[in-house]
């Protein structure tokens, strides 16, 4: 057997492993939190849908995101609600699904549908689609700036999640297009700026001035009972903020090191230092995959494997051996954009 041959069967089996255990977790957590988790957060984006058209937007104080957000969801409000919501889960299911091909467009057709089903079934990926949340989409926009070259065109997808959901994860990743994706920042700058005065004028300050009142008092995400993994809610102040500094300096030096690195430290230190940090989150690491996995293919198997009970048990530590692994591997097996 010829050292290709060789690589190429242990990649595969190593995604078969990956996709296995990623399965068995996944299933797993799929029936223990299904019950209570389906469908949430889209449900509750119809309801803001429908106190806007009420007038009485804000009112649900677990509705975090803009005002423009809850008025792009009107429309899912004139169908039946299953309907919407079977929808909404196809449309994340066929993003997953040409993201994943993208990705492994040069894998044969076995890998490709392993690594599908690895994607899928990651917890936060499930948790995603369970929930009905937006974080596939999100990652999708991001992946745009990162998996192509530097445009302004490429912004604009996240220019329009900055204006409906502005999580705070996104903050690394800006100052990581501000090193290396500077076109596809202004884009997504000005796609923000316009569509967020659009708003506030089709729908008025007043509602907005809603929305920030909502957003200071989102006094559940403060506690990691409800599911927020971020460092300041699971460690004790002093700690979590030497963590975070520990954290931001490592990413530092990864954005450093070059572009690739710097992605893979950026989507993590996002997720370690935002406020909240709810497990579906990390559904924006897949973004992190194509470049870490070609540069480190072992780190990747290890990571890969740990990764669903890892994002469940401790979140900040192994978010740390991702930027470990960006700091650890040699700059010359990094992939181009």
């Amino acid at each position: 057997m010829s050292a290709t041959t060789r690589l190429a069967t242990d990649r595969t089996g190593a995604v078969l492993a990956i996709a296995g255990f990623t399965t068995i977790v996944g299933i797993a957590v799929a029936i223990a939190i299904a019950p209570n988790a389906w469908a949430v957060d889209a449900e509750r984006n119809l309801r803001a849908a429908h106190d806007l058209l009420a007038g009485g937007f804000g009112t649900d104080h677990g509705y975090v995101y803009s005002p423009l957000a809850a008025a792009l969801t009107v429309p899912w409000t004139w169908i039946p609600q299953q309907l919407a919501i079977a929808l909404w889960l196809a449309l994340r299911l066929g993003v997953l699904a040409v993201g994943t091909a993208l990705a492994t467009r040069d894998r044969p057709s076995a890998e490709r549908l392993l690594s599908f089903v690895a994607v899928a079934l990651f917890v936060p990926t499930l948790y995603d689609l369970l929930l009905g949340n937006v974080s596939i989409l999100l990652a999708a926009a991001v992946a745009l700036v990162a998996w192509r070259r530097d445009a302004s065109w490429t912004g604009i997808a996240l220019g329009i999640a900055l204006a409906t959901v502005p999580k705070p994860q996104l903050v690394p990743i800006l100052v990581w297009m501000l090193a290396y994706r500077r076109r596809a920042l202004l884009g997504t700058a000005m796609t923000a700026a316009a569509a967020s005065l659009v708003g506030a004028l089709a729908l008025g300050t007043t509602t907005y001035a809603a929305w920030i009142g909502v957003l200071r008092a989102v006094d559940y995400l403060s506690s990691p009972m409800y599911g927020n993994l971020s460092l300041f809610a699971i460690l004790p102040g002093p700690i979590a903020l030497a963590a975070a500094v520990a954290a931001v300096a490592a990413s530092a030096v990864a954005l450093r090191r070059g572009e690739m690195p710097g992605l893979v430290a950026c989507l993590s230190l996002g997720l370690l230092i935002a406020p909240y940090t709810l497990a579906y989150a990390a559904v924006l690491l897949l973004v992190a995959l194509p470049a870490i996995a070609a540069a480190a293919p072992r780190a990747t198997a290890v990571l890969g494997l740990s990764a669903s009970l890892g994002v469940i048990v401790a979140l900040p530590l192994w978010l740390a051996g991702v930027i470990a692994a960006a700091l650890a591997v040699p700059g010359d097996r990094w992939p181009e954009a």
